[in-house]
């Protein structure tokens, strides 16, 4: 991988590594999913979730983590940031920039919009709670391919932002991904990968990223970030029933001595299945500091990726 030093961050920031013979390429061109591989993909999507609770194994956790490109850490960009589209704003002028906000505007940007022809995480799990038809959009080079390779089609502007209305509505968590391995899955070439991004519609039971992100290191954990909300407990009105444990994609939240429920707030990524789990409505999704002007700048900031949605 080329690299380069950047003055904003201790590490370098990501440049594509270049095209030279074109041999790589074909290769990642030719193994990229298409109709006929898509359930074989599936399956390979299950063996994921599968694998990564033995992340922290002794011989085969350096294996999988290697393989998933996540390690040498210094190396990998791998970087997803959670924007929750449901958040609570009752305490927010209506002036408030919302996660909603700057999905829709980095939507608005992209020279090119794609939709995937079905959410291939809740395909793989064969999901009963949400529509698979809700599913993932990929921007500029990135859906070009995915059209070109026939798992996608190209989507207007006005249907690509009543798609994020409508996983608002569903209840559907909004993600921003980046995943380096993801090139050898669709088949994106190298000079793609300069404009991959990959919005998600996540739902808490299928989600490869949330599912991963659960049974992952911390270290791993620290590639998923928060667009600046996070969830907080009020323990008056929280009855320790621990319904928002066990869902909670990072694994930030205990039950204390007084099982109450506890978020650790180093961890949380305010996606909200914690809140969705909660019947006594307890938990909140708050602001915790001023939003950054677009998700772009959050791949930049905590993922060290200059990405050009207007390829």
């Amino acid at each position: 991988m080329n690299i380069v030093n950047s003055t904003e961050n201790e590490k370098p920031v990501y440049v594509p590594k270049k095209k030279g013979l074109g041999i790589a390429d074909w290769v990642i061109d030719k193994v990229g999913v298409r109709p006929v591989t898509w359930k074989p993909i599936l399956k390979v999507f299950k063996a994921i979730v599968a694998g990564s609770k033995y992340m922290e194994a002794p011989i085969f956790g350096p294996i999988y983590k290697a393989a998933m490109m996540f390690t040498p850490d210094e190396k990998r960009y791998s970087h997803g940031t959670v924007l929750n589209l449901n958040v609570d704003i009752s305490d927010k002028g209506e002036s408030v920039v919302l996660p909603m906000d700057l999905v829709k505007d980095l939507i608005k940007k992209a020279s090119y919009i794609a939709s995937t022809n079905a959410c291939i995480c809740r395909d793989a799990n064969n999901c009963k709670d949400y529509p698979k038809d809700v599913c993932c959009l990929f921007l500029s080079n990135s859906g070009r391919t995915i059209v070109d390779h026939k798992v996608g089609y190209e989507i207007s502007l006005e249907d690509a932002l009543a798609r994020v209305d409508k996983a608002a509505e569903l209840g559907l968590v909004g993600q921003a991904l980046f995943v380096e391995v993801e090139q050898f899955i669709w088949g994106f070439s190298n000079a793609t990968m300069e404009s991959f991004i990959e919005m998600c519609f996540c739902c808490p039971c299928c989600c490869v990223a949330f599912n991963l992100s659960r049974n992952a290191s911390r270290t791993v954990k620290s590639r998923f970030h928060s667009s600046s909300w996070t969830s907080l407990v009020d323990p008056e009105t929280c009855t320790g029933c621990g319904e928002c444990v066990q869902p909670c994609p990072q694994a930030a939240i205990t039950l204390d001595a007084n099982t109450k429920a506890v978020i650790n707030q180093e961890y949380c990524v305010g996606c909200g299945i914690c809140k969705m789990h909660c019947e006594p409505d307890a938990i909140k999704i708050k602001q915790t500091r001023p939003m950054l002007g677009s998700v772009q700048e959050y791949f930049l900031e905590d993922g060290r990726l200059d990405l050009k949605v207007d390829a």
